[in-house]
């Protein structure tokens, strides 16, 4: 049976990513086309062994302290910091985008229902839509990507970020510009 979840949910994310793209800047699933800018208006510090920085309601947010049920961008670069790293202001180029999702599963409690178990099929428990965001900027070529994330929720209910989300994550950290 999870195997056939497996091949189910496998074929559904590859189905999705075939679908024509949303056009409508306010609803969701509409993704930043390729050519936007997004506009880093200030340098953002790298902390030790990390390569990312979130971003959730326009200010800068340790992982830790981050709200992970609602929406949240996050820069990363590509080497993992050693405490001296910024990302720096800067006008990056959305250079490529792909759509993703990120499933929790959680061992649920045994319910005994007639003499056996029941209700444990490790199915997941939570699910994150996001957008990745490949970025390019010749005086930054490290920063590799930003990521909007629509926060995780119910498998039928989680959803890919809107723009206004992801403006509302970034705040005037950061602006988007669409071409």
């Amino acid at each position: 049976m999870t195997r056939i979840r497996t091949l189910l949910v496998s074929a559904v994310v590859v189905l999705a990513g075939c679908a024509t793209p949303v056009r409508d800047e306010g609803a969701a699933g509409y993704r930043l086309p390729v050519g936007a800018t997004v506009v880093l208006q200030q340098e953002l510090a790298v902390s030790a062994g990390h390569a990312r920085v979130f971003l959730q309601q326009g200010r800068v947010v340790a992982k830790h302290r981050l709200d992970a049920y609602r929406p949240h961008c996050n820069f990363e670069q590509r080497a993992v910091s050693d405490g001296a790293a910024v990302i720096a202001a800067d006008r990056y180029t959305v250079t490529a985008v792909s759509e993703g999702e990120d499933f929790i599963v959680q061992r649920r409690t045994f319910i005994y229902a007639a003499l056996r178990l029941a209700d444990d099929d490790n199915s997941p428990s939570q699910v994150n839509r996001y957008f990745h965001y490949s970025l390019a900027s010749p005086r930054q070529p490290g920063v590799m990507r930003l990521t909007c994330h629509g926060g995780f929720d119910l498998p039928g209910r989680a959803q890919l970020p809107t723009l206004a989300d992801m403006r509302a994550a970034l705040g005037e950290v950061a602006v988007v510009e669409l071409p």
